[in-house]
């Protein structure tokens, strides 16, 4: 097998796409887990108040 020359392994560029691609999928990553973070405390926070509701209405009629 022949090794590749050094200047066709520097103008080799389908590497570089390769990591461009894996560092938009690690941004993304971490966007939607920061932004899931925050809509996690939201969704806590509306069950919870929903759970204060419900036990009023069911101590009312108890």
């Amino acid at each position: 097998m022949r090794a590749a020359s050094p200047h066709r392994f520097l103008a080799d560029r389908s590497g570089a796409t390769a990591i461009e691609y894996g560092l938009i999928v690690a941004l993304v990553g971490i966007a939607l887990l920061v932004g899931l973070g925050d809509t996690r405390d939201g969704v806590s926070a509306m069950f919870n108040n929903l759970m204060v509701k419900v036990s009023e209405v069911l101590d009312r009629g108890a």
